[in-house]
């Protein structure tokens, strides 16, 4: 669990702050010293990707870091949030923030005024659930996943959690790790992804889609078109994001 978020900027004065823990508030000059000098610190060091959430683990904590051209994300979580899931949602939602806000960050004063909607916006990216679908949302997967694959021409259909976990289909193991991997260098959205995107691996072309925190995952038999499988992805997904919104 997320317990707050800042937003400083390169020099390390905090803009923007806000806890998500029950009766607590942020005082922006109570930023911890360590997390301030790390975001001056790595903002200035040629080594630091933006492609790349960097994490410091502390007593109960995790402190984690995601950098753009103008600001820094920062959030406090819980240890027992997972790394995998964490990282994808900071990276997540500051491309969120840095495509909303980039061009008022370098001189934001600070005033709410300006940003008025930000709020919103986090809100949607730390209400998407991470945790297991609930069981209504299995059986539907289960479904979903079963209807696909009773067309001869997919290959095979499957549904993956946000560590890359499969929950339901019959993705053969031989491309689980590639999936894992682009899963975990992925994001999350609080909505589906407009279009799949199309992974080579192997004989077949897997078509990805997100939709939430969750990845449906189809690939057509290799000697039919990839157009089935976009068909199919697209069907399971649509149907997911409308129970899952």
């Amino acid at each position: 669990m997320i317990r707050c978020v800042y937003m400083v900027k390169k020099g390390g004065d905090p803009l923007y702050g806000r806890s998500f823990e029950e009766g607590a508030w942020i005082d922006l000059a109570s930023l911890p010293s360590y997390v301030r000098n790390s975001v001056v610190m790595m903002q200035s060091s040629s080594s630091t990707s933006s492609e790349r959430v960097y994490t410091l683990e502390l007593e109960d904590c995790v402190w984690s870091y995601s950098f753009f051209p103008s600001f820094a994300l920062v959030s406090m979580a819980s240890r027992e949030q997972s790394l995998t899931q964490l990282k994808n949602l900071m990276q997540s939602l500051g491309r969120a923030i840095a495509h909303e806000y980039e061009d008022l960050i370098e001189s934001w004063s600070g005033s709410m005024s300006d940003i008025a909607d930000i709020n919103a916006l986090i809100d949607n990216y730390l209400s998407v659930s991470l945790d297991l679908p609930s069981t209504k949302i299995l059986k539907l997967i289960e479904r979903l996943v079963n209807k696909a694959l009773k067309k001869p021409e997919i290959a095979f259909a499957g549904v993956f959690d946000a560590e890359g976990n499969l929950l339901k289909g019959n993705v053969p193991e031989v491309y689980l790790f590639r999936i894992q991997v682009e899963i975990s260098q992925g994001v999350i959205t609080p909505v589906m992804d407009i279009a799949p995107s199309a992974v080579n691996s192997g004989d077949h072309v897997l078509q990805m889609l997100k939709v939430h925190s969750l990845t449906v995952v189809v690939a057509s038999q290799s000697t039919e078109s990839n157009l089935h499988a976009v068909s199919s992805v697209s069907e399971i997904a649509n149907s997911l994001h409308e129970k899952m919104t």
